[in-house]
């Protein structure tokens, strides 16, 4: 893990920089990575949930954030969903989900856009959606962009569904207990991916690590545990139905479905 963040900052790829969300805006190594390892088995635990969720709320209209390109969407998808609404910065990946959505013929609306610029454009209107759900996203949201997206996600859904992993808070990002979490966590992620200084050690995996023992203002993700997701929710005026659903273990965190209403 050392000697992979020692070449990753000795020779970065051109299309990153450590904890920037450049890293999501050139897909390939985090397709790669998304594609491979422990993801193979997280993925196909999280569409078994939620296509058990779909076939029980039947909902006329599903809104996805932060799509990406559609890992954790397309193959959960059941005829139970009527209109499919996604919501993904990058063009590139949203033309995959879009393809995806043509392919299944499922009627849709796609917005290469962020959640913020979406819930901009989205005022006024009268749109509404029988469920919302994000998969591993809005990790990536500060807590004051995270609480106003769920505010707004309140005036705007009937039932809500994150699925996101139980991480500990971290201290400070030098902390000793959080820089020993990152390392070990992290050691056991590389080995998934065999081989020194792959696309996926060095375009994705290296830089993460590194963007998780930045200071706050760089930082790209603000995980946090489920206990901390669940006071989220209760804040925005959700209330949970039933316990947090253990998905999945990982070897960065066990993954869980929050379900609220």
């Amino acid at each position: 893990m050392f000697a992979e963040c020692a070449h990753y900052l000795e020779h970065p790829p051109s299309s990153v920089r450590a904890g920037t969300a450049e890293i999501y805006l050139d897909p390939e190594a985090f397709s790669a990575f998304g594609r491979g390892g422990g993801n193979v088995a997280l993925y196909e635990r999280t569409h078994a949930a939620l296509r058990e969720r779909y076939e029980a709320l039947q909902p006329e209209a599903l809104l996805d954030i932060g799509t990406g390109e559609g890992l954790g969407l397309l193959p959960a998808l059941t005829p139970a969903v009527g209109r499919v609404d996604v919501v993904e910065p990058s063009t590139t990946r949203i033309d995959v989900v879009r393809a995806g959505l043509v392919e299944r013929r499922i009627p849709h609306r796609a917005f290469a856009t962020t959640m913020s610029d979406f819930m901009a454009r989205t005022e006024g209107t009268e749109d509404r959606w029988e469920l919302v759900q994000e998969t591993f996203a809005m990790l990536s949201l500060p807590a004051h962009e995270r609480a106003d997206t769920l505010r707004w996600l309140r005036e705007r859904t009937s039932r809500l569904i994150l699925v996101e992993f139980d991480v500990p808070r971290a201290e400070h990002p030098l902390h000793p207990d959080w820089f020993r979490y990152v390392v070990t966590r992290y050691e056991t992620g590389m080995a998934e991916y065999p081989g020194a200084h792959n696309l996926v050690r060095q375009g994705f995996l290296a830089p993460v690590l590194l963007g998780t023992l930045r200071p706050a203002e760089d930082k790209v993700h603000f995980e946090q545990t489920i206990d901390d997701w669940c006071d989220d929710l209760a804040a925005a005026g959700f209330a949970l139905d039933g316990e947090p659903r253990r998905v999945s273990d990982f070897w960065w965190g066990a993954a869980y479905l929050i379900e609220a209403k």
